[in-house]
């Protein structure tokens, strides 16, 4: 098995492709099913590059129980995982609405995460969001024509980790960059709508 850590946004004071590289890191479990990952974006007490003691602390209370449900048989009561994306998609014709459907139950909307969406890389674009089971609901201050969608770039974002998307568990969520938007929502979409809590 395998335990991953995705990367602080522009850690180390990288720019230029951190967005990217933490994009790669999200998505390598989907290619490796003996591989799990875990946000640090959430880490109190933060770091742009190296940790204080209590921060790698942290590390190991999160990715601790990980270990336990593979190598001793933990049978966890939740989601032990950091929340991942599955796919985004307009939920409306006039494409002033993307859905987000995490793997996991999501925690309620905080209105300081509008901040930290970008569509085709600009900002300034989501108004409000709201929150059903797994799926997280932006609305958009427009129609948009955008093709992906990003969440928390390294470079420009403040650090404020109330201001991050987290799930039911209280793990911030991976971040991801230059995601796909369908225009229509997938075709499995009315079976899980319709049991927020699975």
């Amino acid at each position: 098995n395998y335990y991953i850590f995705q990367i602080w946004p522009a850690a180390c004071g990288d720019t230029s492709r951190n967005d990217q590289l933490r994009e790669v890191q999200r998505t390598l479990p989907f290619l490796y099913s003996n591989m799990k990952i875990m946000s640090t974006v959430g880490i109190i007490p933060g770091s742009g590059c190296h940790y204080v003691a209590a921060g790698y602390q942290r590390f190991a209370d999160l990715i601790g129980p990980l270990v336990e449900e593979d190598v001793y048989g933990y049978v966890p009561a939740g989601a032990i995982t950091a929340p991942n994306l599955v796919q985004a998609w307009f939920t409306t014709p006039t494409r002033n609405a993307i859905a987000l459907q995490f793997d996991q139950n999501m925690a309620s909307w905080d209105s300081g995460s509008n901040g930290l969406f970008f569509l085709d890389g600009a900002a300034g674009q989501v108004s409000s969001g709201s929150v059903s089971g797994k799926v997280v609901t932006l609305q958009l201050s427009a129609p948009s024509a955008a093709g992906t969608i990003t969440y928390l770039k390294g470079i420009g974002w403040n650090g404020v980790q109330a201001d991050l998307v987290y799930g039911a568990n209280s793990i911030a969520a991976l971040t991801f960059a230059d995601v796909p938007i369908a225009a229509l929502p997938p075709s499995s979409y009315s079976s899980w709508a319709a049991e927020p809590g699975q």
